[in-house]
């Protein structure tokens, strides 16, 4: 069935497509056969197109009379047309609907319906109460007069046709002489080409040869030219070496000539000290010596009693430090306990509410006071504030309660999140006002990382966990970048590019576009998002307290040297020892140097 939308009704048919077989069309004029003047174009098209068929496909045309053999000996050859076209007609007239269709294709005629009976009852009165009997006589007429014409026309195109074919035996007798003549006269010539080929052959051969030879000069004629290119691209090195060992023989006759004039002056100096030690006694020797190892001796009394004094502030601040850590520890305890207090209140609330609504306020001041009598008014904020709570007001009384809102955060906790940031991450921590970095797989517990504004240091609050993770996800966003798993918040900025420290988004989320914060607190754009998928390790970290942090992904680096240092200058005369004592320690002190280790803070 073809598609409704490409069809036309059959009475509205101007002109038979050329893909119609016969059949078709003969269907086609059977069904207008039976419309009034309405469809008069439609079947004069069926009609011309019937007949130009007939006369192109005799084949066709005979089989259509073959189907009903009945009538064969007993009508005329019209008579037998004009009856098998009625029939046909019958046949198809009560089988299917009446509104028929046609496309390039073929006719639409719809789904078979009717009974067998009323079949028959419709082909009876398509073959007597119809103008289709007097219409198809017509047809028949005219398709005999075209058998007719067809008889004339291929009797005179046979005629045509052995009048030609005569002709052209005329013609082809004068071209096989003239081919004789021509078969001559081409032996002729090709008699001359030979000739001519081989005078063409000798000259292309003696042309080969000149043009290997042409080839030859001009390969020596480039080959002499490189060389000479050579020779002078080595001339010019020469030179340039040649310039260089000049510089090379004036620098070392300056340097021979400063050196005697040194070694001149140090043979002077050696002269006049063995002189001098020679004039000094040898008990003032021995005196100056003693004088140094006292004072070296003083010297290092005192470092010593300095390193005492450092290691006793030392294991002061320890124990300073271990003794806020269990205070810390105690008011974490503290905290959660107040939190389950806190709980335990809201649930007793909410099932107050639900039982008695009326009497709400007096349940919620009964349930949520604080008792004042096991601390001062004083000392509830400083230890609501170290908890994370506040206190307000309820409803203009002057009971104090502590307020629920602060039970959420809106960043959710970083405990909760599985697998954060990868082993490389790279955290800022600060040491005496000092920045460094370190890596996520060397953050242990107690490590302290500085905080994405900058200012706060933030604790880790356990040993960090190393996981496995599957996908990772990158983040570029100018310069910045981050590998995180998807999971992983990451704070962003609102809608009008104003920062929000309570706005957060999964890293697998975001969409490149999308405005994340950096550390220095601008707002930037992400100019990637890419999600692969690839084993890596990942790291659990809990920081306190739970603020954002600054990281970034260890980046790829490129190896280089530092400044090349330069050869010692070895002078003659000089002690073989090492250098002598620096200014500072010309008094006799001690001379301590100035390094830096792993040590060193």
């Amino acid at each position: 069935m073809f598609p409704q939308t490409e069809a036309t009704l059959l009475r509205e048919l101007t002109e038979v497509p050329a893909g119609w077989p016969l059949a078709t069309v003969i269907d086609a004029f059977a069904y207008l056969a039976d419309y009034p003047d309405a469809a008069k174009q439609a079947r004069e098209a069926l009609s011309l197109r019937l007949l130009e068929l007939w006369a192109s496909q005799p084949q066709e045309a005979e089989a259509l009379p073959i189907r009903f053999g009945e009538l064969k000996g007993t009508a005329t050859r019209q008579e037998r047309l004009c009856e098998a076209l009625l029939r046909n007609g019958a046949a198809e007239w009560g089988k299917y609907p009446r509104c028929w269709r046609f496309c390039e294709a073929g006719l639409l005629r719809g789904e078979p319906e009717h009974s067998a009976a009323e079949r028959e009852r419709e082909a009876a009165w398509y073959l007597q109460e119809t103008p289709a009997p007097d219409r198809c006589r017509e047809l028949a007429e005219r398709l005999v007069a075209a058998e007719s014409s067809e008889t004339a026309r291929k009797r005179q195109k046979l005629e045509k046709e052995t009048s030609e074919r005569r002709r052209l035996e005329a013609e082809f007798q004068k071209s096989q002489e003239e081919g004789r003549e021509l078969r001559s006269h081409l032996a002729a010539a090709e008699a001359q080409v030979s000739f001519h080929a081989a005078e063409l052959q000798a000259a292309q051969s003696e042309s080969a040869g000149l043009k290997e030879r042409c080839e030859e000069f001009a390969h020596r004629a480039a080959a002499a030219e490189s060389a000479g290119a050579e020779m002078q691209q080595e001339l010019r090195q020469l030179q340039e070496e040649h310039g260089k060992c000049q510089e090379r023989c004036e620098e070392l006759a300056d340097r021979l000539e400063a050196e005697a004039s040194e070694h001149v002056q140090t043979k002077e100096l050696l002269t006049q000290a063995q002189v001098q030690v020679q004039r000094r006694p040898t008990q003032a020797v021995s005196t100056e010596e003693a004088a140094r190892k006292a004072d070296a001796q003083e010297e290092k009394a005192v470092l010593q009693e300095r390193c005492e004094q450092l290691r006793q502030q030392l294991a002061k601040a320890e124990a300073e430090r271990s003794g806020m850590l269990k205070q810390l520890l105690h008011l974490r305890e503290e905290r959660g306990m107040y939190k389950e207090r806190l709980r335990q209140l809201e649930h007793q609330l909410c099932e107050a509410k639900i039982q008695d609504p009326g009497s709400h306020q007096q349940c919620h001041a009964r349930h949520c006071e604080v008792p004042v009598d096991e601390a001062s008014s004083s000392q509830e904020p400083d230890l609501a504030e170290q908890l994370g709570y506040s206190f307000v007001d309820d409803d203009g009384t002057s009971s104090s309660v502590l307020s629920c809102s602060s039970w959420f955060s809106v960043k959710p906790d970083s405990a909760k999140q599985q697998n954060c940031f990868l082993v490389d991450a790279i955290f800022k921590t600060r040491s005496y006002g000092t920045d460094f970095f370190l890596m996520g797989r060397d953050l242990k517990k107690g490590s302290q990382v500085v905080a994405g504004d900058d200012a706060s240091i933030l604790e880790v609050a356990k040993m960090p966990e190393i996981c496995d993770a599957s996908e990772v996800v990158e983040l570029q966003a100018g310069a910045a970048t981050l590998r995180v798993t998807p999971d992983h918040l990451v704070q962003v900025a609102d809608p009008k590019g104003e920062a929000e420290e309570s706005l957060y988004l999964a890293a697998g989320q975001l969409k490149a576009g999308d405005l994340v914060m950096l550390d220095s607190g601008e707002v930037a754009a992400l100019s990637s998002v890419v999600l692969r998928r690839e084993a890596c390790q990942v790291l659990k970290i809990v920081f306190e307290p739970d603020l954002p942090v600054a990281v970034f992904s260890r980046p790829t680096c490129i190896l280089s040297l530092g400044h090349k240092r330069k050869p010692p200058i070895r002078r003659g005369g000089r002690s073989q020892g090492g250098p002598g004592p620096s200014d500072d320690s010309m008094d006799g002190r001690a001379s301590i140097p100035i390094t830096a280790g792993e040590y060193m803070d």
